[in-house]
């Protein structure tokens, strides 16, 4: 099926094992800046963390 497959992912089904580089290209570089700089403003303390989350560059 993987070659009729979009190469795509739902990032609320990438299972644990996968890890921080499969929320990376799940997203793309730039969407995951974005997100990454807006973990900073409103989570820097990684509050909410319970999910394959996006990790604030910078802890308070």
């Amino acid at each position: 099926m993987r070659v009729h497959a979009s190469g795509g992912v739902y990032v609320n089904f990438i299972p644990a094992v996968e890890g921080e580089e499969r929320v990376l290209e799940a997203y793309g570089p730039k969407k995951y800046q974005r997100l990454v700089a807006l973990k900073n403003k409103y989570d820097p303390g990684n509050m909410c963390r319970s999910n394959m989350n996006i990790k604030p560059s910078v802890n308070t």
